[in-house]
């Protein structure tokens, strides 16, 4: 079996959703004993990304001669050039985010990660979604990574749920608890990062996307920090959302222990070494911080809507997110009680067990063969 197989979508940002996903499921192909062949899709100003995440898949492919946002404009009004005609023949066509090219007589499937910007329209009113929409009216199967995610879908665009597939995501395998001395070694060398004692921390992950919760999630460790033991910091790992402007910022959020480490690309690092995380999130496609906090021996607080108790079963405390006080409370649960941490995090690192990308990869092989 040859996969047409779009590396573009991964190799365009190593730090998002789409490279987890993607570079997660070439690992998990690399592990089947009868693994498909992969013919990656991906301009060729990304070839050194492409080559680093190809492992071996890759054979005589070739990059696409156009860059594939401008093809993706000619596609939009013609059915030339056909993909074969760009990389030669193969059986299926495998679209990781929205780039959908003719193929001649080749069935195409469109994994979809989550639908927010139509769950939570107010926070995306830029949002230009024809790439997407016109992906999803030429595919003909789909994937998606909750059953969250495929229900939404099925709604909003009127999908037989026969023509869409779940596939759930994994944490990365080499993810595991630290032992005491090595989280304590570790949390030396993060505090001169953040020029602050990390002796007791609570963590949330924040980005430019206001979905993300962040804001609530602060003021509610705020609320509630004077209930926590004593140098209880809140750790906020990652930029802040558009238009936030309490970054610390004095009579804006008076507490202190609430630290930002800006920009991180050893997130494990700080997962391992925090008490709880707060993952308070308004929507998530899946929510692979979840499955992540669990490998690392971490318990959960995170949100009671979308994929998020789908992913965290019976292994995480879970809130409503649009309510400060919820969040605060849990917080303090958690961290008040280090039996229930203890039970927590048992049953997070025997949840994360039924994740793995062998298994992404197999039941993703089992829909290319049931279509070809």
């Amino acid at each position: 079996m040859r996969v047409a197989f779009d590396l573009d979508a991964v190799a365009t940002n190593r730090f998002s959703g789409l490279y987890t996903y993607g570079s997660g499921l070439l690992k998990g192909f690399g592990k089947l004993a009868d693994r498909p062949e992969m013919a990656m899709v991906y301009s060729k100003h990304l070839e050194q990304e492409a080559h680093r995440l190809e492992g071996g898949y890759f054979g005589s492919t070739k990059p696409t001669p156009i860059r594939t946002r401008w093809l993706e404009n000619i596609w939009r009004f013609s059915s030339f050039p056909s993909l074969q005609w760009l990389i030669g023949d193969f059986d299926i066509y495998h679209c990781l985010h929205h780039l959908m090219p003719p193929t001649v007589c080749k069935p195409r499937i469109l994994t979809v990660h989550d639908l927010r910007r139509y769950k939570l329209p107010e926070l995306y009113e830029k949002s230009k979604l024809w790439r997407f929409e016109l992906a999803v009216k030429r595919a003909d199967h789909f994937i998606s990574v909750s059953q969250s995610t495929k229900n939404d879908l099925c709604g909003i665009f009127g999908i037989p749920q026969n023509k869409v597939d779940v596939t759930y995501l994994a944490a990365d395998e080499h993810l595991s608890p630290l032992s005491e001395d090595d989280k304590s070694r570790l949390k030396v060398r993060l505090a001169e990062q953040v020029k602050t004692s990390l002796d007791r921390f609570v963590i949330t992950i924040s980005s430019s996307d206001t979905r993300k919760n962040t804001e609530r999630t602060v003021r509610a460790f705020n609320m509630v920090a004077k209930q926590l033991p004593k140098g209880t910091k809140m750790v906020v790992a990652g930029i802040p959302p558009k238009n936030f402007g309490g970054r610390n910022q004095k009579g804006t959020y008076p507490n202190e222990d609430v630290i930002w480490t800006g920009p991180v690309d050893n997130l494990a690092e700080w997962l391992s070494c925090a008490d709880v995380m707060v993952y308070a999130s308004l929507y998530e496609g899946f929510g692979i911080p979840i499955l992540e906090a669990f490998a690392c021996g971490v318990p959960v607080i995170t949100s009671n809507c979308s994929s998020m108790p789908e992913v965290a079963g019976d292994a995480a405390m879970l809130v409503d997110p649009y309510d400060e006080q919820a969040i605060g409370q849990a917080i303090v649960d958690v961290c008040n009680d280090a039996q229930r941490r203890a039970r927590m995090t048992e049953a997070g690192l025997q949840r994360n067990r039924l994740f793995t990308w062998e298994k992404t990869a197999s039941q993703t092989l089992e829909v290319y063969e049931r279509l070809i």
